[in-house]
Order: structure tokens, then sequence, then C-alpha cells
């Protein structure tokens, strides 16, 4: 339990470490302009824990707030779920809207990101596995 733990926490911080933030923050900065203004990182950060973690809309507040790991990954801010909720719904609509062009960049460059993250995803996984390995041979 305690590695499971560990684990998603590495995670994290491997996502938080690689993932380019700063280059969507223009991109996403006039999606969500209420008050309290919530900072358009912090809540992309929330959608990516609520898909990653498949997170229902109900529980993503509790779920956030009842995790170490999530916490720290937030800086320790959590936003209500209505308001996560209202920047994924304009988020949805400005893609629409956008057309074919927004999308497509925006997905690229999603996906471009993502793929970094995946691969330093699939080097974590290995060296995990590794000490798990090397944890059993030692405990038999």
């Amino acid at each position: 339990m305690v590695k499971a733990i560990s684990t998603e926490k590495d995670l994290l911080l491997k996502i938080d470490k690689s993932f380019p933030w700063e280059t969507f923050r223009s991109k996403l900065k006039s999606l969500y302009s209420k008050k309290p203004k919530w900072d358009v990182i912090l809540l992309l950060k929330v959608l990516l824990i609520k898909f990653v973690f498949d997170i229902s809309w109900n529980n993503l507040e509790g779920e956030i707030r009842d995790s170490k790991s999530f916490m720290d990954f937030l800086g320790g801010k959590v936003p209500p779920k209505s308001t996560v909720f209202f920047f994924y719904k304009k988020l949805q609509q400005t893609v629409i809207q956008e057309g074919e062009t927004m999308r497509t960049t925006l997905m690229d460059e999603l996906n471009k990101a993502l793929n970094k993250v995946i691969s330093e995803y699939r080097e974590f996984e290995l060296e995990v596995g590794r000490e798990k390995t090397i944890g059993s041979r030692t405990t038999t």
C-alpha cells in the first residue's frame, strides 16, 4: 500500500516537471476569468488528475483533498468542482467555436507534451518494476 502511494506521488512529480505547463497558459487564459480568479494551469492540472485517475465530477474535490499526492501536485490549492467543470465546458466550447485550426494546434501540442510524459512514465514503470523484483528477491 505504501508503494502505491509513493508511486502515485512520483508519477505526479514526474508529470509536473516534464509537462510544459506554461506553453498552454496563453491559450487557456481567456477561458476562465471569473472571481475568485483560479490559475488556468491549476485548473488544467485538476483536469489531468480527473481524467488520468478516472475520478467522477461528484467525487473530484473530495478525492483531491484526501490525497497528499494530489494536494502536493496542485500546490495545496483545490478549486471547487463547479469551477473545474465550468473551465472544462468552456474549453470544449472554445475548441468547437474556434474550429479545426485551434483543435489541431492545441491537440498537437498536448499530444506532443503527453507523449514525452508517457515516455518518461514508461521509464518510471520499468524502474518501479525493477525495485519490486529486487525487493521480492531480498525478502524470500
